[in-house]
């Protein structure tokens, strides 16, 4: 695949009589904490220090925007110093050597300044400086009404404050106090002054510093005193505020889509609405069309994305998505969070680029909740749904439909008891006439003992899970349902399992040397008994239960199994300890922790009903020993490393580790390994087609080779396969006045393990950007976002 992407922060075009307008949006809607709406650049706040300290290099000349004078009787105070002066009462004031003219925030320095009392004219010539709130101009001769602060400059250089604008012109005319800049015979350029790697060249160009934005008529681009692009009429934002128009077009070439070319159409609705529109075209499937729409209203923040493509050529079908997202506050303790997303049909991620899920997305979550919480109390109103991107109704999971849930806690100031109850009513419903649906109700009092103290805690919890399933089904599909269920059902399910948690620690530390460095070193020992009667409940269906993967933290858990359809019997001891050294600034920088559970007699509640009715419960084993360890070498080395190893079957079940190197500039470059011995084990649900066993190397960084060169790759490779998953590569260079960036993709779309059918995606980018007028691609600071795997951070180390 041929890929070459076109994206431009800055321009917008749409057709007028006179020609092509181009304008720009790079925005984003955000919400604060007070509800209040912002609109800010769609960088992130650590690009934005990054540019801020890359603008301080490459323009240290440029000087900052004055506030405004408030007071206005400064405003309007003249001051004016010269070597020389001559006055002729009642019609001129002749200043010569040094001038220096200075009106509130504006400041004109010449070699002559003649001001003409009768009309309050102003005329200066040689070396004339002409400096206000928001630009320096710089100029043979100046023509000027204070009265109305209007001005005409002529062979003028001119330098934007607090960004990089800058330019040359014939003819300069400032009006309205400055709001409007008319320039005639005018560059334009974002490059340090000199450097014209980059400039626009037009008839005329107007500046509005009101609506901050800029007119240019009859404008030509030049690249390395080349002409690329030519533009009748040209509209573009001095600053980041959006307006409608046009976005750059995009351009792609691949063997799965053919020619494609897209040309979005931004329209800044209101400063608390926007949207996009992207009409493409595909030469192997046909047109496009995307429309993404923002929102902020009191608080309450969205998007809506709609696409659709009538008639793909290749799969002689109409293709659409729909996605919603919502978040918002009504006050300080309701609130709405919402999404919903659905696909027309189940390969939609994979054929197109979609602006909504991503490349290896399978399910699809919609679901509403309104929740209202207090400081001691929290309840919420939930709807669920899923769209499972696969032809199998056996993977498809309930509807939730709805769950009403209320949790509240209570404690007292004289006393170390704790109270709380966690209650819910659900109604699981399912498409499948053939599956098994069910009303469940739950309520789970708890009362705690807990002891907190500096060199140590214990805390005593007791708990009543009481639930009551009500159940229907087609009693012909009993022991055999679609999902592979194989349990009897009843109709009414009454269960009630008292729980039992006893968990204590003690906290021990002493003071050290570590290579030659004072530490504080600690052990903390932890142990808890846990106590679960046995069950059977073979009679209840599956609703939202599955197996939670073990890890350190998860041996001190009392349930085994997420959701409430499994309460697993218990009689077990966990033994766990860790220890943790920190530096003599309090920064941990190492952190080991080994744990393992002792069984007095194995558990018999599962996700599949019970096979063995004669388990021996009086036989003592152990669980796998899990293992977890991070160490921060120096501020920039970091290692993590973890292991669940089961001793009676000398097996590792599952194990990662990870070596990173943080740059000081905040780049890092990490190499990874993954390992889960059989993921079926987890999900439930076994994949003849797919192997179920994750064994993979993975890599991903971003190495900075000097101040204007990066190069960044990653790689991750199947080993279980023996196959490569992804991998990616990007050099890239970059200047103060433009960056240049080449990319290489190789990404695994599908590997079946029977058929040894494997399907890959791969091809170059480019990505190009001139400085102010944005860019074609992405910037070096997101490589890798096209990768199926994003960065992790597994470290747990204390800042």
């Amino acid at each position: 695949m041929t890929k070459w992407i076109v994206k431009m922060r800055l321009f917008t075009i749409f057709s007028t009589l006179s020609g092509v307008v181009f304008s720009a949006s790079a925005a984003t809607i955000v919400t604060n904490a007070d509800g209040s709406s912002t609109i800010v650049s769609d960088a992130t706040a650590l690009q934005k220090e990054a540019e801020l300290s890359l603008f301080k290099q490459c323009f240290p000349y440029v000087p900052p925007i004055k506030p405004a004078i408030e007071d206005s009787k400064a405003a309007n105070q003249i001051q004016l110093l010269s070597n020389d002066a001559k006055v002729i009462q009642g019609n001129k004031a002749i200043f010569n050597g040094d001038v220096n003219f200075t009106q509130g925030n504006r400041i004109l320095s010449a070699d002559e300044i003649i001001l003409y009392q009768l009309t309050n004219i102003l005329t200066a010539e040689g070396n004339v400086i002409l400096e206000d709130s928001s630009s320096t101009v710089k100029g043979q001769a100046l023509k000027a009404n204070l009265d109305t602060k209007d001005a005409e400059l002529s062979q003028v250089n001119y330098l934007l404050h607090g960004q990089a604008a800058n330019g040359e012109a014939k003819k300069v005319y400032i009006t309205n106090s400055g709001e409007n800049i008319l320039m005639q015979r005018s560059t334009y350029s974002e490059c340090p002054l000199g450097d014209n790697s980059w400039v626009l060249r037009a008839s005329s160009i107007n500046v509005d510093n009101v609506e901050e934005s800029a007119e240019a008529y009859n404008a030509t681009l030049y690249f390395k005193d080349v002409p690329i692009f030519y533009m009748p009429y040209f509209t573009y934002p001095t600053t980041d505020k959006r307006k409608s128009g046009l976005l750059f077009p995009s351009f792609e070439n691949s063997l799965e889509n053919g020619i494609t070319f897209s040309q979005p159409i931004y329209w800044n609705i209101a400063p608390n609405y926007d949207m996009e529109i992207i009409p493409t075209y595909m030469s192997e499937r046909g047109v496009h069309l995307t429309n993404k729409f923002r929102y902020l209203v009191d608080g309450q923040s969205g998007k809506l994305n709609v696409e659709y493509l009538a008639n793909d050529k290749k799969t002689d079908s109409d293709r659409s998505l729909f996605h919603w997202s919502h978040n918002g506050n009504f006050n300080e303790h309701l609130n709405l969070n919402a999404s919903y997303t659905q696909v027309s049909d189940n390969d939609y991620f994979s054929d197109l680029d979609a602006s909504a899920g991503s490349r290896d997305s399978n399910t699809l979550l919609r679901t509403a909740a309104l929740t209202y919480n207090t400081d001691m109390t929290s309840s919420q109103f939930e709807v669920r749904d899923f769209q499972i991107l696969s032809d199998s109704t056996s993977s498809t999971p309930h509807k939730v439909l709805p769950k009403i849930s209320f949790t509240g806690y209570k404690q007292f100031d004289t006393s170390a008891i704790e109270l709380s109850s966690y209650n819910e009513i659900t109604n699981f419903s399912h498409s499948d006439n053939n599956m098994y649906s069910g009303i469940r109700t739950h309520i789970e009092p708890s009362i705690t003992f807990p002891y907190q103290r500096p060199a140590g805690f214990a805390v005593a919890e007791f708990k009543l899970p009481m639930t009551y399933y009500s159940q229907t089904f087609n009693e012909s599909d009993n022991k055999n349902f679609s999902n592979g269920y194989k349990g009897e059902l009843e109709e009414q399910v009454v269960r009630v399992i008292p729980t039992a948690r006893f968990h204590a620690g003690l906290n021990f530390e002493r003071p050290t040397s570590w290579f030659g460095h004072n530490i504080t070193q600690t052990l903390e020992p932890q142990v808890q008994y846990l106590y679960i009667p046995y069950e059977n409940q073979d009679n209840i269906g599956i609703y939202d239960s599955s197996t939670i993967q073990q890890d350190f933290l998860g041996l001190y858990r009392d349930r085994i199994y997420s959701g409430l359809d499994r309460i697993a019997d218990a009689n077990q001891f966990t033994v766990g300890l860790t220890s943790r050294v920190f530096d003599d600034m309090g920064s941990e920088r190492f952190r080991f922790a080994l744990g393992q559970i002792v069984y007095f007699g194995d558990s018999q509640v599962g996700i599949a009903p019970e096979t063995d009715t004669t388990v021996d419960n009086s036989e003592v084993t152990t669980s796998s020993i899990v293992m977890e360890t991070d160490v921060k070498i120096s501020h920039n080395l970091f290692i993590n490393n973890s292991i669940e190893y089961a001793i009676q079957d000398d097996l590792v079940r599952r194990a990662d580790a990870a070596i990173e190197y943080r740059f000081d500039k905040g780049q890092k470059i990490q190499l990874n390994y993954r390992y889960v011995e059989n993921t079926a084990s987890i999900l439930e649900d076994e994949n003849s087609s797919v192997n179920s066993r994750i064994n993979q190397i993975g890599s991903k960084f971003v190495l900075p080779i000097n101040s204007q060169w990066d190069f960044g790759a990653s790689y991750y490779y199947d080993v279980e396969n023996e196959i490569t998953q992804d991998a990616f590569a990007g050099i890239k260079y970059e200047d103060c006045c433009w960056a240049v960036r080449l990319d290489y993709g190789y990404r695994l779309k599908n590997h079946n393990i029977n058929t040894g059918v494997t399907e890959f995606d791969r091809g170059p980018t480019l990505m190009f950007e001139l400085k102010g007028l944005g860019g074609i691609g992405t910037d070096m600071d997101n490589i890798g976002t096209s990768s199926l795997f994003t960065y992790g951070e597994p470290f747990q180390l204390r800042e």
